[in-house]
């Protein structure tokens, strides 16, 4: 907190509030926020991570010969840049429409978090967890109800159609739009550096889009999460020297939903999560259910004495991407997969980019 309470007063100092009727100096204060994100998340991870290991909150890391012992939780890390880099924007921009979408959408993200760190350190089940994760719906909820002029409620976008209006059905489908993403997100956290590797190209992309368009707390949120990601990447590449765990992978997943919702960027982000969707589809349909994945009694891959990667030959184990992308290209490292995620992240970003522009 003295590291976040500095930052704040340092960007103070050096770009009084007074400036920011001048939308190049809004940008320079978003700008300034995403710096602050990524100094505390930099200079804080070091500590954050040996105290995780101290108080035994660590993980067998089981796609590596021996399974090593690896500091769990980093979601708290993750945590602490957004809501640094966010205080820091709200103290150089002030309350305004704009902000009050980026805290509706943080505020989403917080509840997403708070389910996560809980099953970080005592473990829920799968279906408590999920169930858990639509409470992330409150806050929108909330801004329906006080602001309902907020934000255009019931009228997604959709490339080569526009705007729709489909206000019964979206409000039936709103407690899927934030969990919905955080579980899916969740779900692909298997790898070292895979989540935030692929999150690092899903809000760029996003952030792009979101100047483009005029989505200001998109774009503000999205180059906060994008600078404390930059600076957390490197501890969880493989090798990770800390796990996300479902507080940073929620967490995570959850900004992208809410965010979908606030400015309308549905599709969007539908487009952005294809690679998660499409892993979350064929996992919920192998395990014909919800189940934590912990309890998973055959794994749906192995790894040998030189730590390359094997997808299981069990007709019983559960099918997942990884499995899949094993299956048809034979054994990898675990390098080697992450980066085909990340392909597939950046494929999934041009497609979404192109939505965005027709």
């Amino acid at each position: 907190m003295l590291l976040a309470n500095a930052g704040v007063r340092f960007a103070q100092q050096i770009l009084p509030c007074t400036s920011l009727a001048d939308p190049g100096a809004r940008m320079y204060a978003v700008l300034l926020a995403a710096a602050a994100g990524f100094l505390v998340t930099k200079l804080s991870a070091p500590a954050l991570v040996g105290f995780l290991r101290s108080r035994g909150v660590v993980r067998p890391d089981a796609h590596k010969p021996g399974n090593p012992q690896v500091a769990h939780a980093g979601g708290v890390i993750i945590f602490l840049g957004i809501m640094t880099g966010f205080a820091t924007w709200v103290a150089l921009a002030g309350v305004g429409d704009v902000v009050v979408k980026a805290t509706v959408a943080l505020g989403a993200g917080v509840i997403c978090f708070l389910v996560g760190l809980v099953d970080d350190l005592r473990v829920l089940g799968g279906l408590t967890k999920t169930v858990a994760t639509v409470l992330s719906i409150l806050p929108i909820v909330a801004a329906a109800l006080l602001h309902p002029d907020l934000i255009g409620w019931g009228r997604p976008s959709l490339p080569f159609v526009g705007t729709l209006r489909i206000t019964v059905i979206y409000w039936a489908l709103l407690p899927l739009a934030v969990a919905g993403p955080a579980n899916v997100v969740n779900m692909l956290d298997v790898l070292n550096g895979v989540t935030p590797g692929m999150m690092i190209a899903a809000y760029s992309t996003l952030a792009l889009i979101a100047a483009l368009t005029g989505g200001h707390a998109t774009l503000a949120l999205s180059l906060i999460v994008l600078g404390v990601l930059l600076a957390y990447y490197p501890y969880n590449a493989y090798p990770a020297r800390v796990f996300n765990g479902d507080s940073g992978s929620l967490l995570l997943g959850a900004l992208l939903g809410a965010l979908a919702v606030v400015e309308h960027y549905e599709f969007v982000v539908f487009t952005l999560l294809l690679p998660h969707l499409l892993n979350g589809f064929m996992i919920l349909v192998s395990f014909r259910g919800f189940k934590e994945h912990r309890k998973v009694p055959k794994r749906p891959i192995h790894v040998d004495s030189q730590g390359r990667l094997h997808a299981s030959r069990d007709p019983d184990a559960p099918l997942t991407l990884t499995r899949l992308a094993l299956l048809l290209g034979g054994s990898a490292t675990e390098k080697e997969v992450a980066g085909l995620y990340i392909l597939l992240q950046i494929s999934a970003c041009a497609l979404a980019l192109i939505s965005a522009l027709c």
